[in-house]
């Protein structure tokens, strides 16, 4: 018990105003399972709201997801960082971007993301028996898909310089 580190704290970002210092606290099983609900719930009524968008294909990733947050509500947006800063939404869309990059820059360096993911991914499918996206399969379909694009405009770019 001597070992255990009792900071609930894992780093301050100081807001913009150059004053105020924002306390960046640890995640908690609290604040986890929290996340995983709001995913559940409130993610499934958004996944539902959204699948036929998701399965369009027609539209790429990129244009899916560009969509996908236009539609959002501001709330939604900033809910999984209004339960791990311990802030109302209101107070969370406060934040300016830059801010809010700080927040996850500490949450990335002292945390293990990955583990912590595959965890919260485990958590959700016994909680709602269904299975979270695989993250590193959408993150790397899309980066073949912006690759694909681009060596088709490579292709377009050559294909014309040719034939003048």
């Amino acid at each position: 018990m001597e070992s255990l580190d009792l900071n609930k704290y894992i780093g301050t970002v100081t807001l913009s105003d150059g004053v105020t210092v924002l306390n960046i606290p640890k995640l908690s099983v609290a604040k986890l399972i929290k996340i995983v609900k709001w995913i559940g719930v409130d993610g499934s009524k958004l996944y539902k709201e959204f699948q036929g968008l998701i399965e369009d294909e027609s539209l790429d990733d990129l244009e899916k997801f560009a969509i996908i947050l236009e539609e959002l509500d501001e709330q939604q947006l900033v809910k999984i960082f209004s339960i791990a800063l311990d802030l109302t939404p209101e107070q969370t869309l406060a934040l300016d971007p830059n801010e809010m990059l700080e927040v996850l820059i500490i949450y990335v360096d002292k945390l293990d993301l990955g583990k912590t993911f595959l965890l919260v991914g485990e958590l959700y499918k016994k909680l709602f028996k269904k299975e979270l996206p695989d993250l590193k399969a959408v993150i790397n379909g899309f980066i073949a898909e912006r690759q694909q694009v681009v060596q088709q405009a490579i292709q377009q770019a050559q294909a014309t310089n040719g034939s003048n």
